[in-house]
């Protein structure tokens, strides 16, 4: 007698969904894990749509991230978004061991550089963190007096203004990799420049988020 067995230790996966295992070229078939980055889920619109290296399987689809483009769409998703509430858990590391120096300048001067051009290094006023500063906006923006004055964006932490109105709070390993990334709106929030590209950001904008 035949006994059907199922296996249910594979997960369910919305193939019409845009994640890393349905839609990017990076993404490990034989691991099932991004090819060049770690501890991501490659099940999550999300993770895709806040990643900067992300490679369509369709040519047509794939978004223009290079560092001349303005605005900088992340945003992969044409229908409604389920990531409304603030990751705390920002950045990825990148596969391999971080970068470990004996002796940090950070955050008074970065540790590796940027390698573009549009980027600036700054540190806060208190003194206790900095970053990069990428403006992607044509327009002036105003300067808020304190992040509770800030014009909110989506989530909390993505708000108009030139500079960061709070710490990252990044390991020392990464922390010269972040950056105030501006977008064409005015809009700010952190990301990470890999080899001069802007490899991920925090909060990808929801299509369904309305001013």
């Amino acid at each position: 007698m035949l006994k059907l067995v199922i296996d249910n230790s594979k997960k369910q996966v919305n193939p019409a969904a845009v994640t890393c295992r349905t839609s990017c070229d990076l993404f490990d078939e034989l691991t099932e894990t991004c090819s060049i980055s770690q501890n991501v889920n490659v099940d999550s619109s999300y993770e895709a749509a806040r990643c900067g290296f992300f490679l369509s399987r369709d040519i047509m689809a794939s978004p223009p991230l290079n560092n001349n483009h303005i605005g900088f769409k992340f945003s992969l998703i044409e229908e409604e978004a389920d990531y409304l509430l603030d990751d705390p858990n920002v950045f990825h590391e990148l596969i391999g061991k971080p970068v470990q120096k004996e002796k940090y300048t950070y955050p008074n001067k970065p540790d590796f550089p940027a390698q573009r051009e549009d980027a600036r290094w700054y540190v806060s006023s208190c003194g206790t963190y900095g970053c990069w500063i990428v403006n992607l906006c044509k327009k002036p923006l105003l300067h808020p007096k304190s992040l509770e004055n800030a014009v909110k964006g989506w989530t909390a932490k993505v708000y108009k203004s030139p500079i960061p109105l709070h710490d990252h709070k990044s390991s020392l390993t990464l922390a010269s990799k972040v950056a105030w990334i501006i977008d064409a709106e005015g809009y700010g929030q952190y990301g990470l420049l890999i080899n001069g590209q802007i490899s991920s950001i925090s909060s990808p904008k929801p299509v369904n988020w309305t001013k």
